[in-house]
């Protein structure tokens, strides 16, 4: 059944009519309402997730190295800036009353002081974080949602960011497949304070023939598994004091200019015994009047963007 699934989909893809390249939106997708449908994941690989997702997941959980609250094992690091080391390039933004793509409160919310500067996520003492179990069979999906009051574009890099040419470099609002340096664009999101997923097959990552050609070899343990930047983005003003036995400053915003949350860093594979992509239509050509985005996911509210519809291709706008 999955393979002639498969085959009506590749079909309706091939009747439908061409759509320019200015109206893809590459692999950014408005997050559902309820967030990511892991009923449609297995052997998921948590790199961060919060509370409410990490209780979806239950059993489909492989491997489960999220952020340390206590930062015990790993933590999320912000660069200092090299004239004073008390003081931050990345804050994190308290957002009160501000939810995740799940409902919850957790999420990593960033603004920066300055221009340059990279947060990262980094394990602690003989910690080392265990990606061996990643293949091509797999998917990582990025949860991200840009509240700031200035555009900015989001460089990621995903894998063993210590060795040179093991991580995949992907840059967020660059267009799908252009370069900027060793990043390649995966799409554009909106300002708009909507929660964004981003999922990527790692086959069209190490696709020569594709947009991305990127390789990897994480069958060794790895300390930092994930660097996160901004690009050109506008700097946030913000007053600090330095609180008694605090060894960097604590801040408050006076005006938040590019700021961007993110609330899921994980790999995941398809579950084709319960994948939405089954329920698209059988062989026959049944519709069950679903949406679903390019990579079989269903979409409970479609954004902009090119999505099937009783088995059809059909461009949102």
């Amino acid at each position: 059944m999955m393979h002639s699934t498969l085959k009506f989909m590749l079909s309706a893809l091939a009747a439908a009519v061409m759509v320019p390249a200015s109206a893809q939106t590459g692999y950014v997708t408005e997050a559902p309402a309820g967030g990511f449908d892991f009923s449609t994941a297995k052997d998921i690989v948590v790199l961060y997730a919060p509370d409410e997702a990490i209780t979806k997941m239950g059993d489909k959980i492989k491997s489960n190295q999220n952020l340390d609250p206590t930062n015990t094992n790993n933590q999320f690091f912000y660069w200092v800036t090299d004239w004073d080391k008390k003081d931050l390039t990345l804050v994190n933004v308290d957002r009160e009353g501000a939810t995740n793509s799940y409902g919850g409160s957790n999420m990593l919310s960033i603004t920066p002081q300055w221009a340059w500067g990279t947060g990262y996520f980094g394990a602690i003492g003989s910690y080392k974080y265990d990606l061996s179990m990643i293949d091509d069979d797999y998917y990582l999906h990025l949860g991200l949602c840009d509240f700031g009051n200035a555009d900015s574009k989001y460089k990621f890099e995903f894998g063993n960011t210590d060795v040179k040419g093991n991580h995949f470099d992907l840059e967020v609002n660059l267009d799908k497949g252009k370069t900027n340096g060793d990043f390649v664009g995966v799409g554009n999101m909106k300002r708009d304070g909507k929660w964004y997923y981003i999922d990527i097959p790692v086959k069209d990552l190490v696709d020569e023939d594709g947009d991305f050609g990127f390789s990897y070899d994480w069958s060794s343990k790895i300390t930092n598994p994930f660097l996160f930047s901004f690009d050109s983005p506008t700097t946030s003003k913000m007053s600090k004091v330095l609180e008694p036995g605090a060894t960097v400053y604590t801040y408050t915003i006076t005006k938040l200019n590019s700021a961007v949350s993110i609330d899921g860093v994980y790999f995941y594979k398809k579950d084709s015994a319960s994948t939405g992509i089954k329920t698209v239509s059988t062989a026959r050509g049944k519709a069950d009047g679903a949406w679903y985005n390019l990579q079989g996911m269903r979409v409970e509210k479609p954004s902009k963007g090119v999505f099937i519809h009783n088995g059809r291709k059909v461009v949102v706008k």
